[in-house]
C-alpha cells in the first residue's frame, strides 16, 4: 500500500481516537496493485450461458467499499456499463466491523483477515484487490456471453493496458491530496458516512470528525512521499495527459468506451459532488468525455445493503 506508512503511523494504540479512519486512507493504493485481469489464472464459480434477465445476476455480487475509494468507483463503473446488478455494503473506515468474516477465510487465502476495500463476494467465492476483482468480473461476463469477441480482445490490447494502470498508479495517487487540501475540504469528503443506513449516529459523528481530521493531517506527509508539490496543478497535467490521448474521438474505444475509458471515469466519478470534482470539469478538458462516459455508463446502480 502506498499509504502503508500512515497506517503504521495512525495505530488505534497511538491515536485511538484516529486509529482506524485513517486507514481510509491507506486503502488509496495505486504504486501497488498490479494490473492481473488479463493473466490471472484462480478461478469462480462460472456464470452460467447468457440467459434473460440482467447480467450475472445469478451470482448475487456484493462489494464491501468505501463510498469515495477510487477503486471502488472503477470496478462499480464498468458493473454499471454492463448492467449487471449489485449490492454494496459500506465499511465503517473505525471499526471495520463488516469485514469481520475475512477472519473465517482459509489461511491460505488473498483474502484472509484482509482489511481493506475493495472486497467483493460473487457466486460464493470472495475475491479481494481490485485488479483482480476488475479479472473476475470480465472473465463472468465474458463467459456469460455478455462481451463481444471484439470486446474481449481489446480489452487486452496493450494499449489499453497501459492506461488501465495509468488510471491506478498516476491519476488515482492524486486524488487524495486534492481530496484533503483543508479541514473543511475533508470535512466535505466524509459526508458521505451520513448517508449510510447501518451507521449509527455515533458512528456517523466519530467517522466524520476523525476521518477528517486524519486525513487532512495526512496529506502533507502523502505530498512529501510522492513528492508532489501543487495537487491541483499536478492533477490538472495528469488529466492532460489523459485528453490529449484521447485526441478527437469521442472515447478512447473510439466509438464506443473501452476499458481505458471505463477505469479512468470510474476513478474521476469518486469524486462527484465534491469541489475538486467541480474544479477539473470547469479548468480541464475532460468534461466533455467525462458527460459522454456518464451518459454511457449511466448512474451507479449499486444497491446499499443493510450491516450483516
Amino acid at each position: 500500500s502506498p499509504f502503508a506508512s500512515l497506517g503504521r503511523f495512525w495505530r488505534p494504540k497511538r491515536i485511538v481516537a484516529l486509529g482506524g479512519v485513517a486507514a481510509l486512507a491507506c486503502n488509496y493504493r495505486p504504486f501497488t496493485e498490479t494490473m492481473c485481469f488479463w493473466t490471472s489464472t484462480r478461478t469462480l464459480a462460472t456464470a452460467p450461458a447468457k440467459a434473460s434477465g440482467p447480467p450475472l445476476q445469478s451470482l448475487n455480487i456484493e462489494m464491501f467499499q468505501y463510498e469515495i475509494c477510487p477503486f471502488c468507483n472503477k470496478i462499480k463503473a464498468v458493473l454499471d456499463f454492463y448492467k449487471v446488478p449489485y449490492k454494496t455494503i459500506d465499511v465503517n473506515p473505525l471499526m471495520k466491523t463488516e469485514l469481520k468474516f475475512t477472519a473465517e477465510l482459509p489461511e491460505g487465502h488473498a483474502g484472509h483477515k484482509y482489511k481493506k476495500v475493495p472486497i467483493v463476494r460473487m457466486g460464493g467465492e470472495v475475491v479481494v484487490d481490485s485488479p483482480a476483482i476488475l479479472d473476475r468480473v470480465l472473465e463472468q461476463l465474458a463467459a456469460g456471453g455478455h462481451l463481444s469477441p471484439a470486446e474481449a480482445k481489446a480489452f487486452k490490447d496493450d494499449k489499453v493496458k497501459e492506461w488501465v494502470t495509468w488510471a491506478d498508479k498516476e491519476l488515482a495517487v492524486l486524488l487524495f491530496p486534492n481530496l484533503t487540501r483543508t479541514f473543511s475540504e475533508s470535512y466535505e469528503a466524509f459526508g458521505y458516512v451520513n448517508d449510510v443506513p447501518h451507521f449509527s449516529y455515533v458512528d456517523k459523528v466519530a467517522n466524520r470528525m476523525a476521518g477528517s481530521l486524519a486525513m487532512w493531517l495526512a496529506q502533507g506527509k502523502i505530498k512529501k512521499k510522492y513528492n508532489i508539490t501543487d495537487e491541483r496543478a499536478a492533477l490538472h497535467t495528469c488529466l492532460q495527459k489523459w485528453t490529449d490521448g484521447l485526441g478527437k474521438a469521442d472515447f478512447h474505444g473510439g466509438a464506443n468506451p473501452d476499458l481505458a475509458d471505463l477505469c479512468v471515469f470510474g476513478v474521476l466519478r469518486s469524486l462527484e459532488g465534491f469541489e475538486t470534482h467541480n474544479v477539473i470539469l470547469r479548468e480541464t478538458q475532460v468534461a466533455p468525455w467525462y458527460q459522454r462516459m456518464a451518459g454511457r455508463v449511466g448512474p451507479r446502480s449499486g444497491a446499499r445493503s443493510a450491516r450483516e
